[in-house]
């Protein structure tokens, strides 16, 4: 087994459903920001990978929101990705081309450092709402009034894949019980290399890291629409359960990473600090799924909602 690199992302609870929100549940009042500062970045500043710059360029504290050098374009990335805001079928990859459309060009160009702060009760707390909250409708609210951004959303048809169970059968088991170790914030849990190898039973979870050139997936305790949503967020396109099959299962994959993998890196740059590697790299995606877990990946076509820029203004900084 190939040393770890860098795990690049976890998910501690089952991931949402994959279905828009009432419009008027988007519309429900959004707690105000009491103090915006917003501050044009120079060219050069911020992060040069742009998908990897929203992930580490929004940060949030109880009552407070941090951007580092972000665009519009890629605030609304962020926030149609959280709570009341995730668009119907999203790909789920952080910085998708194809999630927002329209608006002038200095919309994707422009990038702005902004500091914010709120005495609203939710948004102070600690922990993930508060969190969602300050990156989700929040951020959103923000463009809306310091940049009068104005949007809709539309459909389009578009390439996804289904999941199906292959013709030779599906190879996984039911998860036996007790069969993965349960999530306890309070306490510290089971190396991540500890459970690659086999080890440890995996965390009652769904995450995964690119090890070398390589994903690994691993899910303990999950439903096969678990898996799908967790191969979206690798995939090149949004992937849908077919199978039909119900109960929870442990599953633990390894494929290349490629152009039908790009996930949070593009193929070719890795996040892992021990770098490239000479070492062969896995199988394709597709045939692990079929061979190793008689599963199978179909080209197929779906609806998928995205973000349309109806009009937005430079702000004046402050």
């Amino acid at each position: 087994m190939r040393r770890i690199g860098c795990v690049l992302f976890l998910v501690m609870v089952t991931l949402p459903a994959l279905s828009i929100k009432p419009i008027s549940a988007q519309n429900a009042a959004v707690p105000k920001f009491d103090a915006v500062s917003v501050k044009f970045c120079t060219p050069g500043e911020g992060a040069v990978y742009r998908d990897l710059a929203i992930v580490l360029g929004i940060q949030t504290s109880p009552g407070r929101l941090h951007v580092n050098c972000l665009s519009v374009v890629e605030l609304m990335n962020a926030y149609s990705q959280i709570g009341n805001d995730r668009l119907m079928n999203d790909s789920l990859a952080i910085l998708d081309t194809e999630r927002v459309k329209g608006g002038p060009d200095w919309a994707r160009s422009d990038r702005y450092t902004i500091d914010v702060e709120t005495t609203d009760p939710i948004a102070i707390a600690s922990g993930s709402q508060a969190s969602n909250l300050l990156r989700g409708s929040m951020l959103r609210a923000l463009l809306e009034v310091q940049f009068h951004l104005k949007t809709h959303r539309d459909t389009e048809e578009v390439p996804i894949y289904s999941l199906i169970i292959a013709k030779s059968g599906l190879k996984l088991r039911p998860m036996e019980q007790d069969g993965c170790t349960a999530v306890d914030p309070a306490k510290p849990g089971p190396r991540v290399a500890d459970i690659i190898a086999g080890a440890e039973k995996p965390l009652c979870a769904s995450w995964g890291t690119i090890e070398k050139s390589d994903w690994v997936i691993i899910l303990g305790g999950k439903t096969l629409s678990d898996f799908a949503s967790v191969l979206t967020a690798v995939m090149d396109r949004h992937v849908v359960d077919k199978t039909g099959v119900k109960g929870v299962f442990n599953v633990r994959t390894q494929f290349v990473h490629d152009g039908s993998t790009p996930g949070i890196a593009p193929p070719g740059r890795t996040t892992s600090p021990s770098g490239q590697t000479d070492l062969p790299a896995g199988p394709s995606v597709f045939t692990v799924l079929e061979e190793q877990l008689g599963l199978k990946l179909v080209p197929d076509k779906g609806p998928r909602e995205y973000l349309v820029i109806d009009s937005v203004q430079r702000p004046s900084e402050n």
